[in-house]
């Protein structure tokens, strides 16, 4: 275990309860994905974010001159991956700073709604609001960092990763975040994948979001989003938010998310 002592696009809560979710809506339904999971199974509530990440066995806080947000997690393993790559990035003199990592439904909701009721969205027809919102904020239930295995990374700016120290960190995370199971899932879309844009500051630990999103694209379906209680939620399927959103990823050559 990682010893905590002395780092999309908003800051964290300092505690994230999870929504109440009845029986009926998410049913005890279990996979058991890969043995890097911290508790061995993934639940329909941790896919989904129905869950307070500070309460989760399988979760530790992130140490806080690691970031400049107060109380974040990640899961375990995740983090003893990350303390790994940031030993690796402090002896390269790159300073690497988390932004946002565990975000559970209930917080993610709120980025949702602040943005739905934008004053310059006035007007718009749901549709075509939530599809810009999508441009990069997950629907609450769609999110990877509802899994504890996604970090946002110095800057929420695609352009400070291209110039000076934010293209020092970048390169950097591009030649060696891989070696620690870190990776860039939304890249220029040059991959051919859909979905949202560019991102340079979210890299995902994929030895533990692989498994769960094979985990999730067997459990959960447009239902539990279109279902679930926040603006603009029967959209997900018009927008094909599993198959476009979920699913749209850059992933490293030898690996793909075609098991459903």
């Amino acid at each position: 275990m990682l010893a905590l002592g002395a780092f999309c696009t908003c800051s964290e809560p300092q505690v994230q309860s999870a929504l109440p979710v009845s029986a009926d809506q998410h049913p005890a339904s279990l996979l058991s994905p890969s043995a890097s999971d911290s508790l061995g199974v993934f639940t329909r509530d941790e896919l989904l974010g129905q869950f307070n990440p500070a309460e989760h066995a399988g979760f530790e806080r992130i140490p806080d001159a690691w970031t400049d947000k107060d109380g974040i997690y990640l899961r375990r393993e995740v983090l003893e991956a990350y303390s790994r790559m940031k030993s690796a990035a402090d002896q390269a003199g790159i300073e690497l700073i988390i932004r946002s990592a565990t975000r559970n439904f209930e917080y993610q909701r709120g980025i949702w709604e602040r943005k739905w009721n934008r004053p310059q969205y006035m007007g718009w027809q749901d549709f075509d609001k939530a599809r810009d919102i999508l441009t990069y904020s997950a629907m609450p239930g769609a999110s990877r960092h509802h899994w504890g295995t996604d970090i946002d990374l110095n800057s929420f700016e695609n352009s400070w990763f291209t110039s000076s120290e934010g293209a020092q960190i970048y390169a950097w995370l591009t030649a060696h975040a891989g070696e620690f199971g870190f990776h860039q899932v939304y890249d220029d879309k040059s991959t051919g994948r859909t979905g949202y844009e560019l991102e340079r500051w979210h890299w995902s630990y994929l030895p533990t979001s692989g498994p769960m999103l094979n985990a999730y694209n067997h459990l959960i379906d447009t239902r539990d989003l279109a279902r679930a209680p926040f603006s603009g939620a029967e959209t997900a399927d018009s927008l094909r938010v599993l198959a476009e959103f979920v699913n749209g990823l850059a992933l490293p050559e030898g690996q793909d998310n075609t098991e459903r």
